[in-house]
């Protein structure tokens, strides 16, 4: 006896095609965003860079690190997860795009203004793996993953959160001592600050390697790998 399958009910073809929505969308309007962070980065530096110090320099080149790894981080999550996204995910590109745009003038503004920029898309970078993780469990498919990695959402969310608040208190230092003065211990205060972001900018870009490396091989072989896995 022959029996014909009847067509899939429309609420979870409508449901299907929210999720298959989400990605390409959400990266489209993040590359827009990117892409008009970055010109701003390169005619601000452009117009100033006659005027600028070695610390100038250091911003200029972390700003750009920061736009890469912006990108990096937004892709991971877009293309893990599937969600059916809602205003809040509308707006977080947004609200980062306008934070950068802040950093690319607080290079020419001054360390403080800079710092505190910075630690704004710190703190949006913990305010978004806590919404990530959050909007993902809505979905059944993510389950298992979302169990497999919810450690490092964790590490995400601690490390940008902590990273916010060191930010916060080198800009209120700097408020307080003037490092961007021209004596000479005070400059040496800068370009160590400088350095030291830098540092914590390689260590997101470390945790989000890792986590890519274990999502990866997840989709490669369907296998929960439990121990750390080595970069390479």
């Amino acid at each position: 006896m022959n029996s014909k399958l009847g067509p899939e009910p429309h609420y979870r073809v409508l449901h299907q095609r929210l999720n298959e929505a989400f990605t390409p969308t959400y990266l489209t309007i993040l590359s827009i965003i990117q892409a008009v962070a970055l010109t701003d980065l390169a005619t601000i530096v452009a117009a100033e860079y006659r005027q600028f110090t070695v610390v100038h320099w250091l911003f200029a080149l972390l700003t750009f690190s920061v736009l890469i790894i912006v990108w990096n981080v937004y892709t991971i999550q877009g293309t893990v997860w599937h969600w059916i996204p809602d205003v809040r995910d509308a707006a977080m590109p947004f609200v980062v795009g306008a934070l950068e745009l802040f950093l690319n003038h607080a290079i020419t503004l001054g360390m403080s203004l800079w710092l505190l920029g910075l630690a704004g898309i710190a703190a949006m970078g913990a305010v978004g793996t806590w919404h990530m993780h959050w909007q993902a469990k809505k979905e059944v498919e993510n389950a298992q993953l979302l169990d497999y990695l919810k450690m490092h959402h964790l590490l995400f969310a601690l490390y940008y959160a902590g990273g916010s608040a060191l930010l916060l208190l080198l800009a209120w230092a700097n408020r307080v001592g003037s490092w961007e003065a021209a004596e000479r211990g005070q400059g040496v205060l800068s370009v160590s600050t400088a350095l030291m972001v830098g540092v914590c900018l390689s260590g997101a870009m470390i945790i989000s390697h890792l986590y890519w490396r274990k999502a990866v091989e997840y989709a490669r072989t369907g296998r929960l790998l439990r121990a750390h896995p080595q970069i390479t």
